[in-house]
């Protein structure tokens, strides 16, 4: 089953903690097959309207919505599981007991297996780690982990992609690399994605559109 081309709409977004102030009445909609970076100062809130987005955090104010699925607001609040969207992290955090194939698989275990085996294969020939398949975390390097983890998340067929910084951890020649073809493969997804970064040259050169945090 595949999911509509849905925007992901921050609508008015707000959030507080202890008295203080972190995200302030945020508009944002990330459209379909588009990645945005979201770009501010350290402790501007990105992390946080981040989780918001994906209901990791109940908004105070304001509104989140899957195109006109209501997600979050001041009366309701879907829980991150039942969202469908995908979370990719600066740790990658891939299973080390499974191999890629199963990690790839993982968000698809009640699926048949003849769906497994055709999202993982399609996932991993797109992010050119086909010929990793067999292979155990601790065997890839910091590139085909986060490749690995970028699959996973988009077998799983999610409304969106979240990235959280996610290729700070790599050196230049591994994270130019998988840049490259991780970005490429979540357009071709035709799916929202937004990418938070501190690199303002990152966000330039390989994503679509800026959004500011202050």
């Amino acid at each position: 089953m595949t999911h509509a081309k849905l925007p992901l709409i921050a609508r008015g977004v707000s959030k507080s903690y202890g008295g203080r102030i972190v995200v302030d009445t945020v508009d944002l909609a990330l459209e379909p097959g588009t990645v945005t970076a979201l770009v501010g100062a350290s402790g501007a809130g990105k992390t946080t309207l981040l989780r918001l987005l994906a209901g990791m955090e109940r908004v105070d104010a304001g509104s989140v919505a899957s195109g006109e699925r209501i997600l979050s607001d001041a009366s309701r609040h879907v829980p991150i599981e039942d969202r469908k969207i995908g979370l990719i992290f600066q740790d990658f955090a891939l299973f080390p007991h499974l191999t890629v194939a199963r990690n790839i698989g993982f968000g698809l275990s009640t699926r048949p297996a003849a769906v497994q085996i055709e999202a993982t294969e399609k996932w991993a020939e797109k992010l050119e780690i086909s010929h990793r398949l067999t292979a155990y975390p601790h065997q890839l390097s910091g590139g085909e982990q986060q490749r690995v983890a970028i699959a996973r998340a988009l077998a799983a067929n999610p409304v969106a992609i979240l990235m959280d910084e996610p290729f700070s951890g790599l050196d230049y020649r591994l994270r130019e690399q998988a840049r490259d073809v991780a970005l490429d493969s979540i357009r071709q997804a035709e799916i929202p994605a937004l990418m938070v970064t501190h690199d303002p040259t990152e966000a330039l050169e390989h994503a679509d559109l800026i959004a500011v945090m202050q």
